[in-house]
C-alpha cells in the first residue's frame, strides 16, 4: 500500500482498460481523481483536478494524442506524468522524452511494475518540488538583502553613508561624518584586514552581535594613489541561517533515501527469511573490499546502496522456490537467475546519484562471460559490480540457505581464489582475503556494529 494516498487522474481512450486500471489503482490504495479519455480533456482536467499524478496513453481520441496533452500539462501546471502505453518504437520514445516523463509503463504490465513506478515518481516529484522551492527561498533570502554603502577619504574620516548604512549603523550622516569606521562599525578586526572580501560580526549598540560580510575597495585618483576606500557591507544573519537550513534540508534528503533503500531491501529478504541479513552483509563486505582498493567516498556510498538492494529482484520469485529444501530444478534456477534483471527493472528510473542499476543488474556476471544474465566479460562489467560478486559469492557460501548447510568460510575464500582472474575480478579477491586474514574484517564483527 502506498505511503500516502495519491490522487490520480486516468487518461485512457479504451473504457475496458479505462475500467482496469481505475479497478487496480484502488486495490492498490490510491485514489481516482477522474478519467479522461482525450488530450484536451486530460489537461481541462489536470487544471480543474489538480491530481497527484497522471497516467498517460499515448494514442488518444480526438486531434492531440497523449505527448502533446502531457506537455501541455507539464507547461501549464507541473504535474508529472507516467506514460502508460502499448507504444515503445524509437520515435514515440524520442518524442516522449521532451516532456520529461516521470515513468514509461508498456503494456500489458504487473501491479507491482505500476505501484513501483508511481511511488517512486511522486517520491522523485515531491523531492524535487522541496528543493526547487528550498532553492526560490535561499535565491529571495539573497536578493532581498540590503547592501549598506560607507566611503571614507584619505583620512580615514566618513564623508557619506547611504539609507541603508545608516540604518544598520543607527547613526546619521551628519553624526557619521568626520569619524573613524572602527568607531562607527565596532567590529572584530577581520572586516577592515586589507582591501577585498572579508566575513566578521558586527556589534550593535543593543550588544546584538551579527554576522556581516564586506568587500572594501580603494578610490583612486588618476595616477593610481588612493584617496579613500569605499566599504560596502551586508547583514547576512539570514543567509547563514538559510544555508544551514540548506544543510539539514540536503540532510533529511539523505535520510529519506536512506529509508527507502533500507525498506526495499527488507522487501526482498521477507519474501527470503533464509538469506536474512544477506544483503547487509554483502554490503558491507563489498565497502571494506572498495575501501581497500581506494574508490572515494561517493562510490562506496553507491557500492553500499547496491549491496543492499542487489537481490530486491527476488520479490519476483514464488516464495515456495527460495524457501525450497531440496535441489532446485533447471526450470527453478532459471526463475532464481531472472532476479538480477527484475531488480534491475525496479531500480532503473529510481534517480540514485550512482549507478545502482547497473551494478545490481551486473552482479551475477563473470569475467571469462560465464555469468548471467547477459553473458558478459571482464572489460563490459563495471568494477563496482566486480566487487560487489565477490563479496556476494563469499557471504553467500559462508551462510545457511534451504538446500544446504552453511560451506564455510574457508571453502568461500577458496572458492574465489581459486577462480581468481578467471570468474572474479583479482584486485577485489586479494583485497577480500587481505581482510579476512589480518582479521580486520568478519561478518561477527559487522553484526555486532
Amino acid at each position: 500500500m502506498p505511503s500516502q494516498k495519491s490522487r490520480i487522474l486516468v487518461v485512457e481512450d479504451e473504457a475496458i482498460v479505462a475500467l482496469d486500471i481505475q479497478s487496480r489503482l484502488r486495490y492498490m490504495g490510491y485514489d481516482v481523481a477522474g478519467v479522461a479519455s482525450t488530450g484536451e480533456d486530460a489537461v481541462d482536467k489536470a487544471g480543474k483536478l489538480k491530481p497527484n499524478l497522471i497516467l498517460m496513453d499515448i494514442m488518444l481520441e480526438g486531434g492531440m494524442d497523449g505527448i502533446e496533452a502531457a506537455g501541455l500539462i507539464k507547461e501549464n501546471f507541473g504535474i508529472p506524468v507516467v506514460y502508460l502505453t502499448a507504444y515503445a518504437d524509437k520515435q514515440t520514445l524520442e518524442r516522449a522524452k521532451i516532456t520529461n516523463p516521470f515513468g514509461y509503463i508498456i503494456k500489458p504490465f504487473e501491479d507491482r511494475e505500476l505501484q513501483t513506478t508511481i511511488e517512486m515518481a511522486v517520491y522523485k516529484y515531491e523531492t524535487d518540488r522541496k528543493l526547487v522551492l528550498s532553492e526560490r527561498l535561499l535565491a529571495t533570502t539573497l536578493k532581498s538583502l540590503g547592501e549598506a554603502v560607507v566611503t571614507t577619504g584619505a583620512d580615514g574620516l566618513v564623508r557619506f553613508l547611504n539609507p541603508v548604512a545608516e540604518q544598520f549603523l543607527g547613526v546619521k550622516l551628519e553624526e557619521a561624518q568626520g569619524r573613524t569606521l572602527p568607531e562607527l562599525l565596532r567590529h572584530d578586526d577581520s572586516c577592515m584586514a586589507g582591501f577585498g572580501s572579508h566575513t566578521c560580526r558586527f556589534t550593535r549598540s543593543s550588544g546584538e552581535s551579527v554576522p556581516i560580510e564586506t568587500n572594501v575597495s580603494p578610490i583612486l585618483d588618476d595616477w593610481g594613489g588612493t584617496v579613500g576606500s569605499v566599504l560596502v557591507f551586508r547583514d547576512i544573519s539570514e543567509r547563514v541561517k538559510s544555508e544551514r537550513n540548506l544543510r539539514e534540508y540536503v540532510a533529511s534528503l539523505r535520510e529519506s533515501l536512506e529509508a527507502t533503500v533500507e525498506a526495499l531491501a527488507v522487501t526482498a529478504e521477507k519474501r527470503d527469511p533464509y538469506t536474512a541479513g544477506h544483503q547487509q552483509r554483502v554490503a558491507a563486505l563489498a565497502t571494506a573490499i572498495a575501501a581497500e582498493l581506494g574508490l572515494d567516498g561517493d562510490r562506496l556510498e553507491g557500492l553500499r546502496v547496491a549491496g543492499l538492494l542487489h537481490d530486491i529482484g527476488k520479490i519476483y520469485i514464488p516464495a515456495e522456490i527460495l524457501a525450497k529444501p531440496s535441489t532446485l530444478t533447471n526450470i527453478e534456477m532459471g526463475l532464481i537467475k531472472t532476479h538480477s534483471e527484475v531488480g534491475f527493472d525496479i531500480l532503473k528510473n529510481i534517480p540514485f546519484p550512482w549507478p545502482v542499476a547497473q551494478c545490481v543488474l551486473q552482479h551475477h556476471e563473470r569475467l571469462n562471460g560465464s555469468g548471467y544474465p547477459a553473458g558478459l566479460s571482464d572489460g563490459q562489467i563495471s568494477e563496482e559490480a566486480k566487487i560487489l560478486s565477490v563479496a556476494d559469492v563469499v557471504e553467500a557460501m559462508s551462510s545457511h540457505r534451504p538446500y544446504r548447510a552453511a560451506l564455510g568460510l574457508d571453502r568461500a575464500l577458496g572458492e574465489v581464489k581459486r577462480n581468481r582472474g578467471v570468474l572474479y575480478f583479482p584486485d577485489a579477491v586479494d583485497a577480500c582475503l587481505g581482510l579476512f586474514e589480518s582479521g580486520r574484517f568478519s561478518f561477527e564483527m559487522e553484526e555486532r556494529a
